[in-house]
């Protein structure tokens, strides 16, 4: 089997079981899984909250996941995605409530001419 890395981006403010799924989902859709840990500044502009951790907290705990073989912090600048430069991702998977950084990715990556396919988690409704 041909290695396959995946790339996640996210938040990750206090782990919790559905940030555990969307990971373990990401890592076996392929063989290694690159975690991108958003910047303080990014979710205060974005989500208009401080977060309860900071990002090299957030950071050392998506490190610690058995599942995750890296994790580093994304870009310094909002919007930008040198990232996937660096990380060379076959896949990028992203959770289902993503869609405006979906947005944002697939703009970068055309503006940039690189090409990495997405694929969004569906939402798992609770029973």
């Amino acid at each position: 089997m041909n290695p396959k890395r995946v790339l996640v981006f996210g938040t990750f403010d206090g782990l919790h079981t559905g940030h555990h799924f969307v990971l373990r989902q990401a890592k076996i859709r392929g063989t290694e899984l690159v975690v991108a840990i958003a910047r303080d500044k990014h979710v205060q502009e974005l989500k208009h909250k401080i977060p309860q951790h900071r990002e090299r907290v957030r950071l050392e705990a998506v490190k610690q996941l058995p599942f995750v073989d890296e994790a580093r912090l994304s870009d310094e600048v909002l919007g930008t995605f040198y990232i996937i430069d660096e990380v060379h991702p076959d896949l990028i998977v992203l959770g289902h409530d993503q869609s405006a950084l979906e947005e944002s990715l697939r703009e970068w990556m055309q503006e940039h001419h690189r090409y990495v396919p997405i694929q969004r988690m569906k939402k798992i409704e609770k029973k």
